[in-house]
Protein backbone atom coordinates (compact mmCIF):
# COMPACT_ATOMS: atom_id res chain seq x y z
CA UNK A 1 0.00 0.00 0.00
CA UNK A 2 1.57 3.49 -0.93
CA UNK A 3 2.23 5.76 1.79
CA UNK A 4 1.11 8.78 1.06
CA UNK A 5 -0.25 10.32 4.11
CA UNK A 6 2.04 12.15 6.52
CA UNK A 7 1.61 14.23 9.47
CA UNK A 8 3.81 16.84 10.66
CA UNK A 9 4.05 17.50 13.99
CA UNK A 10 5.84 20.50 16.53
CA UNK A 11 5.43 19.41 20.21
CA UNK A 12 4.62 20.90 23.24
CA UNK A 13 6.60 23.49 24.36
CA UNK A 14 8.36 23.90 27.84
CA UNK A 15 10.15 27.14 29.09
CA UNK A 16 11.47 28.66 31.99
CA UNK A 17 8.20 30.29 34.03
CA UNK A 18 10.43 34.21 33.53
CA UNK A 19 10.37 33.72 29.68
CA UNK A 20 8.01 34.80 27.26
CA UNK A 21 5.80 32.45 26.19
CA UNK A 22 5.14 33.33 22.30
CA UNK A 23 3.20 31.54 19.25
CA UNK A 24 5.33 31.51 16.06
CA UNK A 25 4.12 29.81 12.54
CA UNK A 26 5.94 26.36 12.89
CA UNK A 27 7.74 27.40 9.34
CA UNK A 28 10.08 25.23 8.84
CA UNK A 29 7.38 22.23 8.64
CA UNK A 30 4.98 25.08 6.29
CA UNK A 31 7.59 24.58 3.82
CA UNK A 32 8.08 20.61 4.42
CA UNK A 33 4.53 20.54 4.18
CA UNK A 34 4.25 22.37 0.95
CA UNK A 35 7.28 20.89 -0.52
CA UNK A 36 5.46 17.39 -0.04
CA UNK A 37 1.94 18.40 -0.90
CA UNK A 38 3.33 19.21 -4.25
CA UNK A 39 5.57 16.25 -4.92
CA UNK A 40 1.92 14.58 -4.65
CA UNK A 41 1.47 13.56 -0.50
CA UNK A 42 -1.41 14.30 1.50
CA UNK A 43 0.04 16.63 4.02
CA UNK A 44 -1.27 17.55 7.88
CA UNK A 45 -0.24 20.08 10.57
CA UNK A 46 -0.37 19.63 14.23
CA UNK A 47 1.19 22.35 15.90
CA UNK A 48 0.47 20.75 19.21
CA UNK A 49 2.03 23.51 20.81
CA UNK A 50 0.45 26.83 19.81
CA UNK A 51 -2.92 25.00 19.18
CA UNK A 52 -2.74 24.56 23.09
CA UNK A 53 -1.36 27.69 23.66
CA UNK A 54 -3.56 28.44 26.39
CA UNK A 55 -3.46 24.55 28.46
CA UNK A 56 -0.25 26.02 30.56
CA UNK A 57 0.44 23.18 33.63
CA UNK A 58 3.58 24.48 36.29
CA UNK A 59 6.15 21.89 37.07
CA UNK A 60 7.96 24.04 39.41
CA UNK A 61 10.51 26.67 37.78
CA UNK A 62 9.31 25.63 34.30
CA UNK A 63 5.82 25.74 32.35
CA UNK A 64 4.36 23.45 29.78
CA UNK A 65 1.78 24.30 27.47
CA UNK A 66 0.14 22.76 24.13
CA UNK A 67 -2.58 20.48 23.50
CA UNK A 68 -3.51 17.33 25.71
CA UNK A 69 -2.53 13.83 25.01
CA UNK A 70 -5.97 12.69 24.62
CA UNK A 71 -6.49 15.45 21.71
CA UNK A 72 -3.10 14.63 19.97
CA UNK A 73 -3.74 10.89 19.90
CA UNK A 74 -7.33 11.45 18.51
CA UNK A 75 -5.85 14.00 15.75
CA UNK A 76 -3.59 11.00 14.78
CA UNK A 77 -6.34 8.40 14.66
CA UNK A 78 -8.60 10.65 12.22
CA UNK A 79 -6.12 11.32 9.70
CA UNK A 80 -4.34 7.79 10.30
CA UNK A 81 -0.88 9.03 8.49
CA UNK A 82 1.33 6.01 7.17
CA UNK A 83 4.13 8.55 8.58
CA UNK A 84 4.79 11.01 11.54
CA UNK A 85 7.21 13.53 11.60
CA UNK A 86 8.05 15.73 14.96
CA UNK A 87 10.03 18.45 14.58
CA UNK A 88 12.80 19.18 17.40
CA UNK A 89 14.36 22.34 16.60
CA UNK A 90 15.59 22.80 20.21
CA UNK A 91 17.59 20.89 22.87
CA UNK A 92 14.97 21.77 25.56
CA UNK A 93 12.11 20.11 23.90
CA UNK A 94 13.93 17.06 22.97
CA UNK A 95 11.92 15.33 25.78
CA UNK A 96 8.71 16.84 24.38
CA UNK A 97 9.64 15.55 21.17
CA UNK A 98 10.13 11.89 22.54
CA UNK A 99 6.95 12.24 24.42
CA UNK A 100 4.91 12.86 20.99
CA UNK A 101 6.77 10.29 19.32
CA UNK A 102 5.36 7.78 21.88
CA UNK A 103 1.87 9.03 21.69
CA UNK A 104 2.20 8.07 17.86
CA UNK A 105 3.57 5.16 18.15
CA UNK A 106 0.85 4.13 20.90
CA UNK A 107 -2.41 4.95 18.65
CA UNK A 108 -0.43 2.57 15.73
CA UNK A 109 2.76 1.21 16.08
CA UNK A 110 2.85 0.79 12.00
CA UNK A 111 3.06 3.99 11.96
CA UNK A 112 6.62 5.22 11.03
CA UNK A 113 7.94 7.91 12.71
CA UNK A 114 10.66 10.13 12.25
CA UNK A 115 12.17 13.48 14.06
CA UNK A 116 14.51 16.38 12.62
CA UNK A 117 15.90 19.79 13.27
CA UNK A 118 19.01 21.29 15.35
CA UNK A 119 18.68 18.47 17.98
CA UNK A 120 18.10 15.15 16.28
CA UNK A 121 20.89 16.54 13.51
CA UNK A 122 23.77 17.00 16.83
CA UNK A 123 22.75 14.62 19.35
CA UNK A 124 21.91 11.69 16.94
CA UNK A 125 22.74 8.41 19.41
CA UNK A 126 20.09 10.00 22.19
CA UNK A 127 17.62 10.10 19.92
CA UNK A 128 18.01 6.78 18.10
CA UNK A 129 17.53 5.23 21.45
CA UNK A 130 14.25 5.96 21.32
CA UNK A 131 12.13 2.89 21.03
CA UNK A 132 9.29 5.23 19.25
CA UNK A 133 11.22 6.73 16.89
CA UNK A 134 12.54 4.79 13.39
CA UNK A 135 14.22 7.38 11.40
CA UNK A 136 16.36 11.03 11.99
CA UNK A 137 16.59 13.42 8.99
CA UNK A 138 19.68 15.32 9.43
CA UNK A 139 19.68 19.07 8.60
CA UNK A 140 18.04 20.43 5.87
CA UNK A 141 14.82 17.93 5.94
CA UNK A 142 12.80 18.51 2.37
CA UNK A 143 15.26 16.25 -0.11
CA UNK A 144 16.12 13.58 2.19
CA UNK A 145 12.66 13.60 3.65
CA UNK A 146 10.41 13.20 0.18
CA UNK A 147 13.69 10.39 -0.94
CA UNK A 148 12.64 8.53 2.07
CA UNK A 149 8.56 8.77 1.36
CA UNK A 150 9.51 6.99 -2.02
CA UNK A 151 12.10 4.49 -1.09
CA UNK A 152 9.30 3.40 1.49
CA UNK A 153 6.87 2.62 -1.17
CA UNK A 154 9.52 1.42 -3.40
CA UNK A 155 10.83 -1.02 -0.90
CA UNK A 156 13.97 0.36 -1.66
CA UNK A 157 17.71 0.91 -0.09
CA UNK A 158 17.19 3.55 2.42
CA UNK A 159 20.60 3.55 3.86
CA UNK A 160 21.54 5.33 0.13
CA UNK A 161 19.61 8.60 1.35
CA UNK A 162 21.61 11.62 2.07
CA UNK A 163 21.12 13.14 5.82
CA UNK A 164 19.15 10.11 6.98
CA UNK A 165 19.68 7.82 9.94
CA UNK A 166 18.30 4.91 11.63
CA UNK A 167 18.82 1.32 13.63
CA UNK A 168 19.88 -1.46 11.24
CA UNK A 169 19.52 -4.97 12.33
CA UNK A 170 22.67 -5.11 13.78
CA UNK A 171 24.19 -1.42 13.77
CA UNK A 172 23.06 2.08 13.46
CA UNK A 173 23.14 3.50 9.89
CA UNK A 174 23.99 6.96 9.16
CA UNK A 175 24.64 8.99 5.84
CA UNK A 176 25.93 12.38 7.03
CA UNK A 177 25.92 13.14 2.53
CA UNK A 178 23.91 16.04 3.94
CA UNK A 179 21.40 17.50 1.15
CA UNK A 180 20.68 21.28 0.77
CA UNK A 181 18.37 22.93 -1.79
CA UNK A 182 20.36 24.59 -3.99
CA UNK A 183 18.17 27.29 -5.45
CA UNK A 184 15.39 28.64 -2.46
CA UNK A 185 13.25 29.45 -4.99
CA UNK A 186 12.53 26.58 -6.47
CA UNK A 187 10.92 25.31 -3.37
CA UNK A 188 7.15 26.13 -2.73
CA UNK A 189 5.78 28.49 -0.14
CA UNK A 190 5.08 27.48 3.16
CA UNK A 191 1.84 25.22 3.17
CA UNK A 192 -0.12 28.40 5.21
CA UNK A 193 -3.47 26.86 4.52
CA UNK A 194 -2.26 23.68 6.54
CA UNK A 195 -1.89 25.83 9.72
CA UNK A 196 -4.93 27.63 11.82
CA UNK A 197 -3.69 31.40 10.86
CA UNK A 198 -6.26 33.00 12.50
CA UNK A 199 -5.13 31.53 15.87
CA UNK A 200 -2.05 33.43 15.39
CA UNK A 201 -3.63 36.21 14.63
CA UNK A 202 -5.63 36.04 17.68
CA UNK A 203 -2.67 35.40 19.99
CA UNK A 204 -0.52 37.49 18.45
CA UNK A 205 2.72 36.77 20.64
CA UNK A 206 5.01 36.30 17.45
CA UNK A 207 9.05 36.68 17.94
CA UNK A 208 9.15 40.09 18.99
CA UNK A 209 6.32 40.22 21.18
CA UNK A 210 5.68 43.88 20.74
CA UNK A 211 3.84 43.95 17.26
CA UNK A 212 2.69 46.95 15.78
CA UNK A 213 0.11 45.24 13.96
CA UNK A 214 -2.83 42.74 14.83
CA UNK A 215 -2.30 40.23 12.19
CA UNK A 216 1.39 39.28 12.28
CA UNK A 217 2.79 37.01 9.53
CA UNK A 218 6.52 35.74 9.56
CA UNK A 219 8.70 35.34 6.74
CA UNK A 220 12.33 33.80 5.90
CA UNK A 221 14.07 35.15 2.73
CA UNK A 222 17.45 32.99 2.92
CA UNK A 223 19.07 29.94 4.63
CA UNK A 224 22.40 30.17 6.38
CA UNK A 225 24.59 32.44 7.90
CA UNK A 226 28.32 33.05 6.84
CA UNK A 227 29.67 34.24 10.73
CA UNK A 228 30.99 31.31 12.98
CA UNK A 229 29.88 32.83 16.51
CA UNK A 230 30.86 29.55 19.14
CA UNK A 231 27.62 29.86 20.75
CA UNK A 232 25.43 29.10 17.36
CA UNK A 233 24.59 25.86 15.73
CA UNK A 234 23.00 27.97 12.69
CA UNK A 235 26.04 27.85 10.51
CA UNK A 236 27.02 23.88 10.60
CA UNK A 237 22.78 23.45 9.90
CA UNK A 238 22.48 24.92 6.67
CA UNK A 239 25.32 23.94 5.41
CA UNK A 240 27.99 26.28 6.07
CA UNK A 241 26.93 29.21 3.67
CA UNK A 242 24.44 31.15 2.62
CA UNK A 243 21.48 31.19 0.09
CA UNK A 244 18.90 33.30 -0.69
CA UNK A 245 16.10 33.58 -2.50
CA UNK A 246 15.20 36.02 -5.26
CA UNK A 247 13.53 39.83 -4.31
CA UNK A 248 10.66 38.50 -6.29
CA UNK A 249 10.06 34.99 -4.60
CA UNK A 250 10.07 36.82 -1.92
CA UNK A 251 7.54 39.60 -2.80
CA UNK A 252 5.45 37.06 -4.44
CA UNK A 253 4.94 35.33 -0.84
CA UNK A 254 4.08 39.09 0.76
CA UNK A 255 1.17 39.73 -2.03
CA UNK A 256 -0.05 36.35 -1.39
CA UNK A 257 0.18 36.82 2.68
CA UNK A 258 -1.91 40.42 2.47
CA UNK A 259 -4.15 38.75 -0.37
CA UNK A 260 -5.02 35.61 1.54
CA UNK A 261 -4.55 36.70 5.17
CA UNK A 262 -5.04 40.53 5.05
CA UNK A 263 -1.75 40.65 7.18
CA UNK A 264 -0.87 44.02 8.60
CA UNK A 265 2.74 43.41 9.40
CA UNK A 266 5.71 40.77 8.85
CA UNK A 267 8.26 39.47 10.74
CA UNK A 268 11.72 38.31 9.54
CA UNK A 269 13.46 35.84 11.19
CA UNK A 270 16.38 35.32 8.88
CA UNK A 271 19.80 34.87 10.33
CA UNK A 272 21.15 37.49 8.07
CA UNK A 273 18.78 39.35 5.71
CA UNK A 274 21.35 42.11 4.66
CA UNK A 275 24.20 39.54 3.84
CA UNK A 276 22.57 40.39 0.35
CA UNK A 277 22.78 44.05 0.67
CA UNK A 278 21.66 43.95 -3.51
CA UNK A 279 19.04 41.70 -3.14
CA UNK A 280 17.77 42.81 0.43
CA UNK A 281 17.44 46.57 -0.90
CA UNK A 282 15.15 45.03 -4.03
CA UNK A 283 13.10 43.17 -1.24
CA UNK A 284 12.60 46.60 0.91
CA UNK A 285 12.09 48.21 -2.13
CA UNK A 286 9.23 45.94 -3.33
CA UNK A 287 7.62 45.72 -0.08
CA UNK A 288 6.60 49.15 -0.15
CA UNK A 289 3.57 48.64 -2.27
CA UNK A 290 2.11 46.96 0.41
CA UNK A 291 2.15 48.99 3.08
CA UNK A 292 3.05 46.56 5.82
CA UNK A 293 4.85 47.30 9.29
CA UNK A 294 8.04 44.96 9.94
CA UNK A 295 10.63 44.12 11.99
CA UNK A 296 13.62 41.84 12.33
CA UNK A 297 13.89 40.41 15.82
CA UNK A 298 16.21 37.60 14.99
CA UNK A 299 18.92 40.05 14.78
CA UNK A 300 21.00 41.89 11.98
CA UNK A 301 24.47 41.30 11.10
CA UNK A 302 25.50 45.04 11.65
CA UNK A 303 28.65 44.12 9.31
CA UNK A 304 26.18 43.72 6.77
CA UNK A 305 24.60 47.11 7.44
CA UNK A 306 25.02 50.18 5.76
CA UNK A 307 22.68 53.51 5.56
CA UNK A 308 21.10 53.20 2.68
CA UNK A 309 19.69 50.02 3.19
CA UNK A 310 18.81 51.14 6.54
CA UNK A 311 16.99 53.96 4.46
CA UNK A 312 15.45 51.80 2.26
CA UNK A 313 14.25 49.99 5.53
CA UNK A 314 12.38 52.02 7.04
CA UNK A 315 10.78 53.59 3.81
CA UNK A 316 9.60 49.96 3.67
CA UNK A 317 8.10 50.45 6.65
CA UNK A 318 10.77 48.81 9.29
CA UNK A 319 9.61 49.91 12.76
CA UNK A 320 12.49 47.90 14.48
CA UNK A 321 15.89 45.89 14.58
CA UNK A 322 17.74 44.08 16.62
CA UNK A 323 21.31 44.64 16.22
CA UNK A 324 23.32 41.50 17.57
CA UNK A 325 26.23 42.93 19.34
CA UNK A 326 27.11 40.05 21.53
CA UNK A 327 30.30 41.70 23.04
CA UNK A 328 31.31 45.37 23.97
CA UNK A 329 34.63 44.52 23.94
CA UNK A 330 36.24 43.92 20.68
CA UNK A 331 38.97 41.33 22.02
CA UNK A 332 36.26 38.90 22.81
CA UNK A 333 34.16 39.63 19.75
CA UNK A 334 37.21 38.58 17.94
CA UNK A 335 38.54 36.08 20.03
CA UNK A 336 36.05 34.32 22.02
CA UNK A 337 32.88 35.11 19.72
CA UNK A 338 34.65 34.84 16.85
CA UNK A 339 31.87 37.44 15.48
CA UNK A 340 33.01 39.34 12.11
CA UNK A 341 32.00 42.79 14.19
CA UNK A 342 34.08 46.33 14.28
CA UNK A 343 32.35 47.62 17.65
CA UNK A 344 33.51 51.11 15.35
CA UNK A 345 30.80 50.75 13.47
CA UNK A 346 27.76 50.01 15.74
CA UNK A 347 26.96 53.39 17.62
CA UNK A 348 27.27 55.39 13.90
CA UNK A 349 24.91 53.12 12.18
CA UNK A 350 22.41 53.11 15.60
CA UNK A 351 21.93 56.77 15.13
CA UNK A 352 21.00 56.49 11.79
CA UNK A 353 18.69 54.14 12.57
CA UNK A 354 17.55 56.38 15.34
CA UNK A 355 17.21 59.17 13.19
CA UNK A 356 15.41 57.53 10.71
CA UNK A 357 12.48 56.81 13.55
CA UNK A 358 13.52 53.11 13.80
CA UNK A 359 14.02 51.54 17.68
CA UNK A 360 16.89 49.39 18.13
CA UNK A 361 16.97 46.60 20.42
CA UNK A 362 20.50 44.93 21.23
CA UNK A 363 20.92 41.35 21.72
CA UNK A 364 24.31 40.68 23.83
CA UNK A 365 25.61 37.27 25.34
CA UNK A 366 27.52 36.91 28.74
CA UNK A 367 29.12 34.05 30.36
CA UNK A 368 31.54 32.44 27.72
CA UNK A 369 34.63 30.83 28.36
CA UNK A 370 37.75 33.07 28.38
CA UNK A 371 35.54 35.92 29.31
CA UNK A 372 35.55 37.93 32.77
CA UNK A 373 33.06 40.04 34.95
CA UNK A 374 34.59 42.74 34.12
CA UNK A 375 34.41 42.08 30.21
CA UNK A 376 31.00 41.81 30.83
CA UNK A 377 30.31 44.62 32.33
CA UNK A 378 32.00 46.87 29.28
CA UNK A 379 29.42 44.98 27.05
CA UNK A 380 26.65 46.86 29.46
CA UNK A 381 28.82 49.58 29.56
CA UNK A 382 29.11 49.77 25.61
CA UNK A 383 25.25 49.23 24.93
CA UNK A 384 24.01 51.83 27.10
CA UNK A 385 26.85 54.72 25.51
CA UNK A 386 25.35 53.82 22.27
CA UNK A 387 21.96 54.73 23.76
CA UNK A 388 20.25 51.68 22.45
CA UNK A 389 16.15 51.93 22.82
CA UNK A 390 16.29 48.84 24.44
CA UNK A 391 18.37 45.04 25.04
CA UNK A 392 18.51 41.65 26.05
CA UNK A 393 21.09 40.53 27.75
CA UNK A 394 21.67 36.43 27.80
CA UNK A 395 23.38 34.16 29.58
CA UNK A 396 25.72 31.34 27.67
CA UNK A 397 24.28 28.29 27.05
CA UNK A 398 25.98 25.58 25.71
CA UNK A 399 23.53 24.01 22.69
CA UNK A 400 24.10 21.02 21.47
CA UNK A 401 26.17 21.29 18.03
CA UNK A 402 28.13 24.35 19.15
CA UNK A 403 31.53 24.98 19.77
CA UNK A 404 30.80 26.34 23.14
CA UNK A 405 29.77 22.97 23.59
CA UNK A 406 32.63 21.02 22.91
CA UNK A 407 34.97 23.87 24.93
CA UNK A 408 33.11 23.54 28.04
CA UNK A 409 32.90 19.67 27.85
CA UNK A 410 36.67 19.49 26.97
CA UNK A 411 37.62 21.44 29.93
CA UNK A 412 35.33 20.52 32.32
CA UNK A 413 33.04 23.37 32.60
CA UNK A 414 29.62 22.42 32.56
CA UNK A 415 27.64 22.92 35.79
CA UNK A 416 26.45 19.43 37.32
CA UNK A 417 24.02 17.49 35.31
CA UNK A 418 22.12 20.00 32.93
CA UNK A 419 19.16 18.45 31.64
CA UNK A 420 17.85 20.03 28.02
CA UNK A 421 14.15 20.68 28.99
CA UNK A 422 15.58 22.68 31.81
CA UNK A 423 17.84 25.75 29.99
CA UNK A 424 16.95 28.75 29.52
CA UNK A 425 18.95 31.60 28.30
CA UNK A 426 18.07 32.99 31.73
CA UNK A 427 19.90 30.60 33.59
CA UNK A 428 23.78 29.62 33.07
CA UNK A 429 25.43 26.68 33.20
CA UNK A 430 29.13 27.11 32.81
CA UNK A 431 31.73 26.99 35.81
CA UNK A 432 35.31 28.79 34.71
CA UNK A 433 38.34 30.23 35.98
CA UNK A 434 37.04 33.48 35.72
CA UNK A 435 33.66 33.74 36.94
CA UNK A 436 30.92 30.99 38.62
CA UNK A 437 27.68 30.48 36.87
CA UNK A 438 25.98 31.91 39.21
CA UNK A 439 27.85 35.16 39.40
CA UNK A 440 26.52 35.46 35.42
CA UNK A 441 23.24 34.58 35.82
CA UNK A 442 23.22 37.39 38.56
CA UNK A 443 24.65 39.75 36.21
CA UNK A 444 22.58 39.47 33.39
CA UNK A 445 18.96 39.20 35.66
CA UNK A 446 20.75 42.81 37.07
CA UNK A 447 21.59 44.05 33.27
CA UNK A 448 18.23 42.92 32.06
CA UNK A 449 15.93 45.06 35.07
CA UNK A 450 17.65 48.59 35.08
CA UNK A 451 18.18 48.88 31.34
CA UNK A 452 15.00 47.93 30.53
CA UNK A 453 13.29 49.55 33.71
CA UNK A 454 11.76 52.23 32.11
CA UNK A 455 9.96 50.12 29.04
CA UNK A 456 6.37 49.79 29.88
CA UNK A 457 6.12 46.85 27.44
CA UNK A 458 7.81 44.41 29.88
CA UNK A 459 4.88 44.46 32.40
CA UNK A 460 2.72 41.93 30.04
CA UNK A 461 5.13 39.88 30.88
CA UNK A 462 5.76 39.57 34.60
CA UNK A 463 5.93 35.95 36.47
CA UNK A 464 2.92 34.27 36.18
CA UNK A 465 1.09 36.07 33.70
CA UNK A 466 0.22 32.91 31.31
Amino acid sequence: MDKKKIMLMTPRYTLFKKDVRRCITPIGLGYLAGFLEREGHQVKIMDIANEGYHNVKENGDFVTYGLDDEEVKKRINEFKPDVAGVSCIFSTQAENAAHTLKLVKDVDEEIITLTGGSHPTYALEDMLKLDSLDFVILGEGELPTLQLMKELNNGGNVSNIGGLAFKGSDEIIVNRNLQYVKDLDSLPLPAWHLLDMEQYFKINMPQNPYPQGKRVAQLVTSRGCTARCIFCTTTNFWGNHYRGRSAENVIEEIRGLKENYNIDEIQITDDNITLNRKRAAKIFDGMKDYGLKWCAPQGIAIWALDENLLEKMKASGCYQLTFAVESGNQYVLDNIVKKPLNLQKVKPLLKKAQDLEIKVHAFCVCGLPGETLEQMQETYDFVKGCGFDSASFFAANPLVGSELLDICQKNGYMKGNVKYATTSFKLSHINTPEFRAEQVQELVARFNKEYNQNDTRVKQFEPGKY
